[in-house]
C-alpha cells in the first residue's frame, strides 16, 4: 500500500502523512502551503510577519514533521492568490465559501497534474481537493476519506440557528452554492472507505447517508503525552469550557445550565477559553460565564491544571480533541454523545444528552460536590488517556488502513453501494 495524502491546512500537525511515512506507506504528501517550504517559507519569515501580520504568523506555525519534508509538494501560488481574494470576501460568507470551493478545486486539479507516482491509495480529508479524488478513481486507486465531522453537520446547525437566531445568524445554503459551482459530492461518490474519529460520526454515515458499516472504521485521535506531566490542582467549582464559544459546541446550553445552578444557589465559576462573537457574549443568559477569549497554548494548559471539570455540550463534532487533553491532565469531563469523546460515562466523567441543560447541570453538580467520585474520575481520566496517545493513534490508523485491504468489501464503488 502506497498512499498519496492530500489535505489543506496543518490538521493535527500533519499527523496522517507523518504516520504513513513512518510505516513505509507514504508515496507523496500534497498540501496547500506550509511555513517551511518554497514561497511559504519566505512569506512566514520574520520580515514578512511584521509587514503582513496575522496571516504570516499563522503560516509560520505550519511546520512539517521532519520525516515528510522530502515527500511534500505544496502549491503556494494558488494558496497565496486565494489569500489575496479572501481579504475582499471575508465580510461576505457566501463569497467566502465560493472562494474556498474554488481553492479546493484548483488545488485538486494542480495535484492531479503532478501525478500519482506509484501510489495505490489516496487518503483524503472530507473530500477536499475534489478533482484529485475523481482522477484517482479513474486511475484505479483506492480512495479513503477521513470524515472528521458528521456529514449532517450543516443540516443540524441550520436547524439550531433557526431556533436561536439572536445568538448566531443563519448561514448560507452551502449545498446550493456547491451545486451552483458544480462541485459534486465526491465524498460519497468517490470514496471506497471512511475513517471516522468516533462512533457518532460513523453512526451518522450509516443511519443518515446509507453508508455500509463494513466500509468504515473508527479511529480515535491521540494527544501529546507531554500533557501527562500537568499536575491537576483543581479550584473547587471551576468549570472549564475550551473551544470556540458557538452554538455548534453548545455554549448556549452551558449558559442555561449555569443559570439553573445559580438558581439553586450553586455559584460555580464558569470559564470559557476560546474565541467568542459579541452576539453570544452579550446574551443575558451568558451572564454567569466568564469569557477569556482565545487562549494561547501555554495558557490553556494552565487552565487544565486548575479546572475542576471540563464541560463540552456539543451538538456536532468529529471527536473533540480538547476532551483528550483534559483527560491526560486528570480533569473529569462532562460531554454529549455528539462530542465524539472517548470518555466513558461514570468512569472518566459523564455523558449527558445534548440540548438538555438540566442534565448538564446535574452532571456538573455530581462531580463537583462528590469529591471522592471526582478523585476517582480524575485518576481514571489519566489512565484512560494513556490509551489515546499519538502512538496509539498511529497504531490504530495503520491497522485500520491495512484491514481495508484484507477482505473488506469490493473496493470499486461508492460508500453506499452494496458490499
Amino acid at each position: 500500500m502506497k498512499f498519496i495524502v492530500a489535505q489543506t491546512g496543518a490538521r493535527r500537525g500533519y499527523a496522517v502523512p507523518a504516520i504513513l511515512e513512518k510505516a513505509g506507506m507514504l508515496e507523496r504528501f500534497y498540501t496547500d502551503i506550509t511555513g517551511d517550504l518554497a514561497l511559504g517559507k519566505l512569506f512566514s519569515s520574520a520580515a514578512c510577519r511584521s509587514f503582513i501580520g496575522k496571516s504570516a504568523h499563522s503560516l509560520a506555525g505550519r511546520r512539517l514533521p521532519s520525516n515528510i519534508g522530502k515527500k511534500t509538494i505544496t502549491f503556494p501560488g494558488i494558496s497565496l492568490m486565494y489569500g489575496v481574494r479572501r481579504v475582499f470576501t471575508q465580510r461576505d460568507p457566501v463569497a467566502a465559501f465560493r472562494e474556498s470551493l474554488r481553492l479546493s478545486n484548483a488545488l485538486g486539479r494542480a495535484m492531479t497534474r503532478r501525478g500519482f507516482g506509484n501510489a495505490t491509495h489516496l487518503y483524503s480529508m472530507l473530500g477536499e481537493c475534489g478533482p484529485l479524488l475523481v482522477a484517482a478513481k479513474e486511475r484505479g486507486l483506492t480512495v479513503i476519506s477521513e470524515i472528521y465531522i458528521p456529514l449532517s453537520a450543516e443540516r443540524i446547525m441550520a436547524d439550531e440557528r433557526k431556533r436561536f437566531s439572536v445568538w448566531e445568524p443563519e448561514t448560507p445554503d452551502y449545498a446550493a452554492i456547491r451545486r451552483e459551482i458544480g462541485d459534486k459530492d465526491v465524498v460519497l461518490t468517490r470514496t471506497d472507505f471512511a475513517i471516522c474519529p468516533s462512533e457518532a460520526v460513523r453512526e451518522d454515515l450509516v443511519m443518515n447517508w446509507g453508508v455500509w458499516l463494513e466500509r468504515t472504521a473508527v479511529v480515535p485521535y491521540g494527544m501529546n503525552p507531554e500533557l501527562f506531566a500537568v499536575r491537576n490542582d483543581p479550584v473547587r467549582g471551576r468549570v472549564l469550557f475550551a473551544g470556540t464559544a458557538e452554538l455548534r459546541k453548545g455554549i448556549h446550553y452551558l449558559a442555561m445550565a449555569a443559570e439553573k445552578l445559580a438558581a439553586r444557589g450553586r455559584h460555580y465559576e464558569f470559564r470559557v477559553a476560546g474565541n467568542v462573537h459579541r452576539s453570544i457574549a452579550s446574551q443575558k443568559q451568558c451572564r454567569y460565564l466568564t469569557f477569556l477569549g482565545r487562549v494561547p497554548r501555554a495558557e490553556i494548559v494552565r487552565e487544565f491544571a486548575t479546572a475542576d471539570v471540563l464541560v463540552l455540550p456539543s451538538l456536532v463534532e468529529g471527536s473533540a480533541e480538547t476532551t483528550y487533553e483534559a483527560l491526560a491532565c486528570g480533569v473529569p469531563v462532562v460531554a454529549t454523545p455528539e462530542t465524539g469523546s472517548v470518555v466513558r460515562d461514570g468512569i472518566e466523567g459523564r455523558i449527558v444528552p445534548s440540548r438538555d441543560p438540566k442534565a448538564l447541570a446535574d452532571a456538573i453538580v455530581e462531580i463537583i460536590e462528590d469529591r471522592e467520585k471526582r478523585a476517582c474520575m480524575s485518576s481514571a481520566a489519566r489512565e484512560g488517556a494513556s490509551n489515546h496517545t499519538l502512538e496509539r493513534y498511529s497504531e490504530r490508523l495503520v491497522g485500520a488502513l491495512k484491514s481495508f485491504a484484507l477482505g473488506q468489501p469490493a473496493r470499486n464503488g461508492p460508500l453506499s453501494s452494496p458490499p
